[in-house]
């Protein structure tokens, strides 16, 4: 049961390209070929980084190294013309299989990985990666949105992970290698992928064509905390203005709830209906209100000051992250993180806040 990522933000991304248009990770790409060179490659891997820093390109690069039809994967140079490797750009290739979380899922469904109630591993992940390969030598299972797995599905990956099939490949994505089940990590050869800050401004500039100034990739990119998906929604210059009626709003002597929760409410409207889109635009808006109070705490550090309400309401912004993350509800969250940073606290109380 193959799952194919239709995110719009995903699917709007440049082609994979080449080995050598992977900004920033030199070190993992000659990792890759002398793995391959020396006839040991293969086994389950853990891809972990910040959304946008390269994993997704990288898994789908790796894919067409090893299924190209004209090169060898030693070469690491895969065609990019063959009919292996434009199936695997465009997702459709028989022998790379695909499972990632549903949009409407807080976590990655069990019948994804095992099969149906009905059909318990006669299909889904773990049942597709022990098939052999239809047209190429390997097969290729990436697991998307790795994070999302529950504890349940954690542990039907075990065995596979453990003993996957010769000619297998088998690759996890996530963000951070804790917030995967110790076992899951002890199973698989962790790749981290990080791009420093002269690495992420040549992405934005080189791949996604962002032309604006350095001060603005690097407030950007600080607000993003490496994401460079949200970056690049955050250099769109719509965003400027709403970026700017925030920050006033939240570093307000006395901040207005009304008004606080009213900006959110329209950014959240303004993308349109979509979940996906309001809840990245949500993201934003708080990643903005962590970046101000980060700053403020900073200033207040230096000046061998202390202020009980600003680090609450820093606390409060990044767990506003978390539960929109768990997919709060986002008009209960953004009328419950309004109420809390004008009083000037956490919103500790066990549910949504």
């Amino acid at each position: 049961m193959s799952q194919t990522n239709t995110d719009p933000e995903i699917a709007s991304q440049p082609m994979t390209g080449t080995w050598s248009d992977l900004i920033g990770h030199d070190r993992i790409r000659d990792w890759f070929a002398t793995a391959i060179k020396q006839g040991r490659f293969g086994g389950s891997m853990l891809f972990v980084g910040p959304p946008g820093s390269g994993k997704k390109t990288a898994a789908k690069l790796l894919a067409k190294t090893l299924l190209c039809e004209q090169t060898a994967p030693a070469s690491m140079s895969p065609c990019g013309t063959c009919s292996s490797c434009i199936q695997v750009e465009a997702d459709t290739h028989v022998d790379v299989i695909r499972v990632s979380k549903p949009d409407d899922k807080a976590t990655i469904p069990l019948e994804y990985l095992i099969g149906e109630r009905e059909a318990r591993m006669q299909e889904g992940f773990c049942h597709d990666i022990q098939l052999k390969p239809l047209v190429g030598s390997r097969k290729i299972a990436i697991l998307e949105d790795g994070d999302f797995l529950n504890e349940e599905g954690a542990n039907c990956l075990l065995k596979t992970l453990e003993e996957p099939p010769a000619d297998a490949v088998i690759l996890i994505i996530g963000t951070v290698e804790q917030q995967q089940l110790p076992t899951i990590r002890s199973r698989c050869q962790i790749i981290r992928f990080t791009l420093n800050q002269k690495n992420a401004k040549r992405l934005l500039r080189e791949v996604h064509g962002i032309n604006v100034s350095e001060e603005q990739l690097d407030e950007a990119i600080e607000i993003a905390g490496g994401n460079m998906h949200t970056a690049l929604r955050l250099l769109d210059e719509a965003s400027n203005d709403f970026h700017n009626d925030l920050t006033k709003l939240l570093l307000a002597k006395s901040p207005d709830p009304v008004k606080i929760s009213r900006v959110l409410t329209e950014k959240m409207t303004s993308v349109g209906k979509d979940a996906k889109k309001r809840r990245h635009a949500l993201r934003d808006a708080f990643a903005i209100a962590v970046q101000n109070y980060r700053r403020r705490v900073r200033a207040l550090t230096y000046a061998d000051d202390f202020d009980a309400t600003t680090m609450s309401r820093l606390d409060r912004s990044v767990r506003a992250i978390h539960e929109l993350d768990r997919n709060a509800n986002q008009s209960t969250l953004i009328e419950c993180y309004a109420a809390d940073i004008a009083a000037g606290v956490t919103g500790e109380r066990g549910g949504i806040g």
